[in-house]
């Protein structure tokens, strides 16, 4: 009998936040942590903290945030559309927590997740796409490992790429019809010649390669990619190969490739195996 799926007690979403202001109270590494991590967004960052250490006050000057230089006082959250209580003092933080939820701020306090509205994730950015990962507080260095292993895996080039699909959207829909033509154009893009032109870092030529197939609406045409075995062990791939086998319809492999590399391909790529067993 298959085991049922645990229920979620924190729902991921992902929150409007451009222009808005994110309010951080706390001069420390706790709060120096959260500004890293909010610093990634367009959200305009006020730090309250009235002795920010050396490292805080340098990210301050480095990235335009607001430093309110003075003690804590609930009116500091105003206007906030979130809060965070990094202030390493378990009096005041809870004091944050309280303020911003009786203002109606959604609200993280650092270490304290009976305290949280919400939590923050690891994040993977290849702006505009973000994976976050999450562990409901309960593990916050899982989630850092999860997200050294996904960003390794991830192509410096997916948020440009990305980027160009936004921008031709709305073309794709007024010229292709809605089901298969539009899903397989998507599909082509993303795993055909437009993705290899930007991983190659030519901008031009991937913008070029996306208008020539979608005015084509043809499927695009396939490619071989080589990719050496090395020594047979799965951890000393590059990750350019971990990438390929991942992308791949079909693996012709040779048959001593052992199972665990031909694995890392797609579970539903056609493999065929290829020469001596012996």
């Amino acid at each position: 009998m298959p085991q049922a799926t645990a229920k979620l007690n924190a729902f991921p979403v992902f929150m409007r936040v451009e222009g808005e202001a994110v309010a951080i109270v706390g001069g420390g590494e706790e709060a120096l942590a959260k500004a890293r991590l909010i610093g990634q967004s367009s959200a305009v960052l006020r730090i309250i903290a009235d002795a920010a250490e050396a490292e805080l006050l340098a990210f301050i000057a480095a990235n335009g945030a607001i430093h309110i230089a003075a003690a804590y006082e609930a009116a500091h959250l105003e206007g906030a559309v979130m809060a965070f209580a990094a202030s390493g003092n378990e009096a005041l933080d809870r004091r944050v927590a309280e303020d911003a939820r009786r203002m109606g701020i959604p609200v993280n306090a650092v270490d304290r997740p009976e305290l949280c509205d919400f939590f923050t994730p690891a994040l993977v950015n290849r702006a505009p796409v973000a994976i976050a990962i999450g562990t409901e507080g309960a593990g916050p260095v899982l989630a850092q490992m999860l997200r050294s292993r996904i960003d390794r895996m991830l192509s410096p080039s997916l948020g440009p790429l990305a980027s160009l699909a936004a921008s031709l959207r709305g073309t794709a829909e007024r010229l292709l019809p809605k089901g298969n033509a539009r899903r397989r154009f998507w599909s082509d893009f993303f795993g055909g010649a437009p993705a290899r032109a930007m991983a190659a870092g030519q901008l031009s030529q991937a913008h070029d390669a996306a208008v020539d197939l979608l005015l084509s609406n043809a499927p695009a045409s396939g490619h071989i990619a080589l990719v050496g075995a090395g020594p047979g062990a799965e951890d000393l791939l590059t990750l350019r190969a971990h990438r390929l086998l991942m992308e791949a319809d079909v693996i012709v492999h040779d048959a001593l490739v052992p199972e665990t590399i031909v694995a890392m391909g797609r579970r539903d790529a056609e493999r065929l195996p290829v020469g001596k067993r012996k």
